[in-house]
C-alpha cells in the first residue's frame, strides 16, 4: 500500500488506523509537499451514505480544532474523504503514555471540548457530534482537536436517524433507543470521555455505584460529582447545556481543585422532602446542630424560598452576622436571601442543603450533594408523594430515604418496599437545636454519615 499514487496527486506513505466503518492512511499531495488524511470508505458497507455525509458536515466547519477537508474523490469499490492531517497523539495513546493526568489537565481537556462543542451548536444548523471516545480526539501540542465526524448529524435532521455509531463505553443510553438525541447526548459522551481519562477504563453503566466509587477514589469529590451529572442515564438530570457543563468547569479551575486536596473539601449533605410539611427542614436543623457540635463549623443553607429561616431570625434578632451567615442556638445558618453572598466557604467542612420539597427544577442540584437524604412519609396516604419522586431518580442513585413517624412494625413494610435504596427511621426529637444530647439522635446521625 505504501508509495501508491493515488488520483495521480497523493502518495501514500502508510495506515493511520482502521475501523469498523473506514480506513484511513497518511498521504503526502506530491505538488504541494504537505500532508493530508484519507479515509476510504467501502462503497458495500451498510452505512456508506452516511459515513460519507462527513464531508458535507467538514466542508462548513471553520475552527483550528476542526481538520479541514480539502476533497472528495471515488473509484468503483471505495469513497475517499481527504482532509488535514492533524498530527498528535489520540487521547487512548495520550492516556497510555502519560498515565494518571493532573486534576487540572483533565479539566483543561474538558473546557477545551466545552468550547468545540460550543462552536458546533453555535452554527446556523447545529451539529450534534454523537461518537465522542479517546480514538477521535487528538492532543497536539497540548490542544485537544476533534477527528471524524463520520456520526455526527445536523440537528434538524436528527429525527431521521435509524442507526447508531455510538461507541459502548462513551455512548449515551438514548443512541441505542427511539429517543431522539440533542445537546444532553453529547454532555453524556464528555462524561464518559472525562470518567476515562481519570480512571483509565471506559464506563460502565451497568456497575451503577461501582464505577462511581471507582471514580471518587481517584479524583476531588467536586470534579466526581461534575463528572457524575454528565453521566446520568436520564438526559434531564445532565447539565442542560455545555455552556453549563464550561460554567461548572470553570468554578473547577478557578477553586483548583486537586486529588491531593480530598481531605480538605467541603462535605455536602443535602435534605429534601417527597411533600410540604414532612419534617425536611426539621432534620436539616438537627443535622447542623449535630455537625456545629462535634465538627465546629458546619453550615445549614436555605435551599428554598420557604422564607422558615427568615421568619425563625427575626424572632432572635440579637444573633451575630458575618456575611449573610448567622449564628444561632449554636449553629451557622445561611438564609435563601443571602445565598449570593461571598462567605468563606473553607469554614464550613460541612454544609446541610436544605431543598424543601423536592421538584424537577431542585433535583439536579440536589443529586449533586455528597449525601443525598430524602424525607418521606410512610402512611397511607403518603406513600402516593414517595413513588412519584422513585420515578424522577435512578435505581443506582446513592440515596437515602428517611421515615417519619412510623413505629418498628410500619418501617419495616416500608422499608421492605423501598429495593435497593437504603432506608432508616427518623427518631424521636421535638427540639432539633437540643438533639444534639439525644443518645438515639447521635447514633442515627453517625450512622447517617459515617455508616
Amino acid at each position: 500500500m505504501a508509495n501508491q499514487i493515488w488520483f495521480q496527486k497523493y502518495l501514500i506513505i502508510r495506515p493511520l488506523g482502521k475501523g469498523g466503518s473506514a480506513e484511513v492512511f497518511l498521504a503526502e499531495h506530491i505538488k504541494l509537499h504537505t500532508l493530508r488524511a484519507i479515509k476510504r470508505i467501502s462503497k458495500n458497507h451498510i452505512l456508506h451514505g452516511q459515513l460519507l455525509h462527513e464531508a458535507n458536515i467538514l466542508k462548513n466547519l471553520k475552527h483550528p480544532c476542526i481538520p479541514v477537508i480539502y476533497d472528495v474523490e471515488e473509484d468503483n469499490s471505495y469513497s475517499y474523504i481527504i482532509e488535514q492531517y492533524i498530527e498528535g497523539e489520540s487521547l487512548s495513546e495520550f492516556r497510555e503514555s502519560k498515565g494518571r493526568l493532573p486534576e487540572q489537565s483533565v479539566i483543561e481537556i474538558a473546557a477545551g471540548l466545552c468550547d468545540l462543542f460550543s462552536y458546533l451548536y453555535s452554527l446556523n444548523n447545529p451539529i450534534l457530534y454523537l461518537d465522542l471516545k479517546p480514538d477521535n480526539l487528538i492532543i497536539s501540542d497540548g490542544v485537544v482537536r476533534l477527528i471524524d465526524f463520520g456520526a455526527s448529524v445536523p440537528k434538524k435532521e436528527v429525527h431521521k436517524r435509524s442507526f447508531s455509531l455510538g461507541t459502548k463505553g462513551y455512548a449515551a443510553p438514548e443512541l441505542y433507543t427511539k429517543t431522539t438525541p440533542d445537546e444532553r447526548t453529547d454532555i453524556y459522551g464528555i462524561g464518559a470521555l472525562l470518567y476515562y481519562i481519570v480512571t483509565g477504563y471506559p464506563y460502565e453503566l451497568e456497575l451503577g455505584q461501582a464505577a462511581r466509587k471507582n471514580l471518587e477514589l481517584q479524583c476531588s469529590k467536586a470534579l466526581a460529582n461534575c463528572i457524575q451529572r454528565c453521566l446520568r442515564a436520564n438526559s434531564s438530570f445532565r447539565y442542560p447545556s455545555v455552556a453549563a457543563l464550561n460554567k461548572k468547569l470553570s468554578e473547577l479551575k478557578r477553586s483548583k481543585v486537586s486529588s491531593k486536596e480530598k481531605s480538605n473539601e467541603t462535605l455536602h449533605i443535602a435534605v429534601a422532602g417527597t411533600q410540604q410539611r414532612i419534617g425536611t427542614t426539621h432534620l436539616a436543623f438537627l443535622l447542623t446542630s449535630y455537625l456545629c457540635a462535634h465538627h465546629k463549623n458546619g453550615l445549614y443553607i436555605e435551599k428554598n424560598k420557604s422564607g422558615q429561616l427568615h421568619s425563625l431570625l427575626s424572632r432572635y434578632q440579637n444573633n451575630k452576622t458575618r456575611h449573610g451567615v448567622h449564628r444561632l442556638f449554636g449553629c451557622n445558618l445561611l438564609p435563601e436571601t443571602s445565598l449570593e453572598n461571598a462567605y468563606n466557604k473553607e469554614l464550613y467542612p460541612f454544609t446541610v442543603m436544605d431543598f424543601g420539597c423536592l421538584t424537577k427544577e431542585n433535583i439536579t442540584d440536589f443529586l449533586e450533594a455528597d449525601h443525598k437524604l430524602i424525607v418521606s412519609g410512610g402512611k397511607e396516604w403518603e406513600l402516593q408523594y414517595t413513588e412519584e419522586i422513585l420515578k424522577q431518580i435512578e435505581p443506582e442513585e446513592d440515596i437515602r430515604f428517611l421515615f417519619n413517624y412510623l413505629n418498628g412494625k410500619q418501617y419495616a413494610l416500608v422499608a421492605g418496599a423501598m429495593g435497593q435504596f437504603k432506608t432508616s427511621r427518623i427518631p424521636y426529637e421535638p427540639d432539633p437545636f437540643k438533639g444534639k444530647g439525644n443518645e438515639y439522635v447521635m447514633d442515627f446521625i453517625s450512622n447517617l454519615l459515617y455508616g
